[in-house]
């Protein structure tokens, strides 16, 4: 080999040992870069969940807030009133070295300063909140499709919650950051806007057939059944925001029965529990039992294949739609019979009964520096306060312990709100009328034993002292516009403090205050509330100029309500649904809308009379009675007078003291189960009580645009989460708090 053929080799040997050597750098510098493209990636879905948690969190601050106040600012969150801050729960999960999130912990947890924001690495700022709106919930607009409101009127605030998160990484020196924002609605949803709504389980059986058209929300568990050979069909959303079973609730006594129970799908079409050939083929293949509810594991899914969302559980994410203030109910020893209402340990947490009962006589408020355990109560207190219809009441009346009755209205300011002395009382305007609106009528009994005065309550097996409430007299009072009929004085005529709300108060109790329900019922369970000649309520022209119609009427007490109500009595015209004249409310004798609420509501028919309300059923016939009212009341949960007694279910919701077997009982409006009744605390299905009418019961059709006046429900929901990039995340806030976008942040 001469020594050109040796220098050739050498020159190839070293070729390929330089592209050796360069393969393996590059294969080097690949995988370095790979693995850091690796982690930088692990940075950034780590930055993301820890935004979305910091957002989450601002949601949930911003939850709680406006559970314990009724009335928000749009400036609550500016940084020089209360601004929200990335708290103590989310600080110690991302600052446990064991998760290994490299979390860039902030050194300033909340902004007091405008001037400070975009300070810190990882941060929650929040927006201006909007005034409150009226809206509906478009159904057809996207996003809207699986809504728990969909289609329903209801009054809207909203605010974006915006969050900053950075992670660290020792593979690489630069920083990753995510920004995101997110809406949440604030929804203040009418009570009386729902076809049914219970606040507590909810039990539904009926023997014939029943339709329930409108909207259905219960903030526990459901269980639906039907008589054999009928069906129970629900012809609206339902949503539920525990579990739903086919059948009876435990420890109501009651058998199974194996009636249709239908839900609508999205065309309409109704849809039975229990598996058939109308379901989709792939929820048959993929069900293995009889009837669909909570207990399978894929119902979520299979619901959704069969109703398409209009049936809805905690599957779902339905939550609890609560009262502002109000803690939610909670269930007690139901195997307890005759249950001490003062011994906390034995009740249910029954909070939402305070809003049937009168204001509180004094509320200071502390200085919240002073004594910041008191300011948060105080507030609290408020905000309950406001969701009482003694709160809300343009007249109050007044029924002391000795029967004599007393007539006034608070003074107001220019937001609604009842103005407080310097002691922290309500300031009263007392009334006269010169018309006897109502009289107080104590039980007695002729000589030969008859009725005279009050009634006998076959349920609660009681004699009832009764205030009876006269509404033709009151009505007339009021459209009159008179402050010479009231008193005297400007400040008397009914155009400066009528509400559409009418109190009857009655004494209570002096109950401790260490009652878990923190609950104080009426004194006495022997009075009551009789409202006669209600087929026209008051509906006066000067309030319809401030969007106010009807009335609601409310008490502490149980409440009984004699004849045809806000209707002309004759049952073969209008429908359960809609009344007459499907004109506006704006026509006196026209039905306004109405709300009767009460620890117990019992209606007599047409026929009823007081004196024979001690005898026998046979002499207790009803006759046909219409009502268009919601109603808000209590009831017996199953399971409450023992291990084998029924709540009567919503098919027995409504009391009744007469045969009404084979006559209609006509009322349209809403059904509101509150709470657990206080008063009339005896249980259903006691013999000689009643016989059921013919039930044509439904959500009145004018309700979801013009629901009576009453409280609002509270509901949240989160929209719209998006990632920004860091341009539009200061452009957002910029645009929320009017702060400078730093130099160089945008191209």
């Amino acid at each position: 080999m001469n020594s050109n053929n040796q220098g050739n080799g050498l020159f190839v040997v070293l070729i390929i040992v330089s592209a050796i050597a360069f393969g393996v750098y590059s294969v080097s510098s690949l995988i370095s870069s790979e693995s850091r493209m690796t982690h930088r990636a692990e940075a950034y879905q780590k930055a993301r969940q820890a935004v979305e948690s910091l957002i989450q969190s601002g949601a949930a601050d911003l939850h709680a807030r406006f559970e314990n106040s009724s009335a928000i600012p749009t400036d609550e969150l500016s940084p020089t009133n209360n601004p929200l801050s990335v708290n103590g729960d989310f600080l110690a999960i991302y600052s446990d070295p064991n998760n290994q999130s490299n979390l860039v912990i902030p050194d300033v947890t909340r902004y007091t300063n405008p001037d400070d924001f975009f300070t810190q690495d990882t941060e929650i700022i929040g927006g201006t909140i909007s005034s409150s709106e009226p809206t509906t919930i478009d159904p057809n607009e996207t996003g809207n499709e699986r809504d728990p409101q969909r289609g329903q009127s209801l009054f809207k605030r909203t605010v974006e919650i915006f969050g900053k998160a950075t992670v660290t990484h020792p593979s690489f020196d630069n920083d990753v950051t995510v920004y995101a924002r997110q809406i949440l609605e604030i929804r203040e949803i009418p009570l009386f806007s729902y076809a049914i709504f219970y606040n507590l389980p909810m039990e539904i059986a009926p023997g014939p057939d029943m339709d329930v058209y409108g909207k259905v929300h219960v903030n526990g568990d459901a269980w639906f059944q039907s008589g054999g050979g009928n069906s129970l069909n629900f012809r609206g959303q339902v949503t539920v925001a525990g579990d739903v079973y086919h059948g009876r609730r435990p420890g109501s006594g009651k058998s199974d029965s194996p009636g249709e129970v239908n839900f609508s799908d999205g065309s309409g079409n109704l849809i039975n529990m229990k598996e058939n050939v109308s379901w989709p083929e792939s929820a048959r293949s993929a069900f293995t039992g009889t009837w669909l509810d909570s207990a399978f594991a894929n119902f979520r899914e299979l619901a959704d294949q069969i109703w398409d969302g209009n049936l809805q559980t905690k599957d779902h994410n339905i939550g609890t739609i609560e009262l502002p203030g109000l803690a939610p109910y909670e269930e007690g020893n139901t195997t307890t019979k005759d249950v001490d209402p003062d011994t906390p340990e034995k009740e249910a947490f029954n909070s939402a009964y305070t809003i049937i009962e009168p204001t509180l006589d004094k509320i200071n408020i502390p200085s919240a520096s002073a004594d910041p355990d008191g300011y948060e109560k105080a507030k609290a207190q408020r905000a309950a306060e406001k969701n009482k219809f003694s709160y809300l009441a343009g007249l109050t009346i007044e029924v002391s312990n000795d029967g004599s009755l007393s007539y006034y209205s608070y003074q107001r300011d220019s937001y609604n709100n009842i103005v407080y002395d310097g002691n922290g009382a309500p300031i009263k305007i007392t009334h006269t009328p010169t018309a006897e609106i109502a009289k107080n009528k104590v039980f007695s009994t002729s000589s030969n034993g008859e009725i005279v005065a009050g009634l006998y309550d076959k349920r609660q097996d009681q004699e009832m002292d009764l205030v009876e409430l006269d509404i033709s007299v009151l009505k007339d009072l009021v459209h009159s516009d008179d402050e010479s009929e009231w008193g005297g004085g400007v400040a008397n005529k009914p155009s400066k403090w009528w509400t559409g709300v009418v109190y009857v108060k009655f004494p209570q109790k002096n109950t401790s205050s260490t009652r878990l329900d923190n609950v104080n019922p009426a004194s006495s369970n022997n009075r009551g509330v009789k409202l006669v000649n209600g087929d026209v309520i008051p509906n006066p022209e000067f309030a319809q100029t401030r969007n106010i119609y009807g009335t609601s009427i409310a008490t502490n007490q149980v409440m009984y309500v004699e004849g045809n109500y806000n209707s002309d009595g004759n049952v073969s015209t209008g429908s359960p649904t809609g009344p007459d004249d499907d004109s506006t409310f704006n026509q006196e004798g026209q039905e306004a809308p109405a709300a009767l609420a009460a620890d117990a509501i019992t209606f007599l028919s047409e026929n009823w009379k007081d004196a024979n309300s001690s005898k026998s059923l046979d002499s207790r016939v009803a006759q046909p009675t219409e009502v268009s009212a919601a109603i808000l009341t209590g009831l017996v949960p199953s399971g409450k007078n023992g291990s084998e007694s029924y709540s009567g279910g919503v098919e027995n919701f409504p009391r009744f003291l007469e045969n009404w077997q084979g006559k209609d009982f006509v009322m349209r409006g809403s059904i509101v189960a509150m709470f657990e009744s206080e008063i009339a605390t005896k249980g259903w299905g006691k013999t000689d009580v009643y016989k059921a009418p013919t039930r044509k019961w439904g959500f009145h059709s004018n309700y979801n645009e013009t629901p009576p006046q009453g409280p609002r429900l509270t509901a949240y929901r989160g929209r719209d989460l998006q990632l920004l990039n860091r341009c539009e995340y200061h452009e957002r806030i910029s645009e929320n708090w009017g702060v400078s976008v730093p130099a160089g942040v945008c191209p």
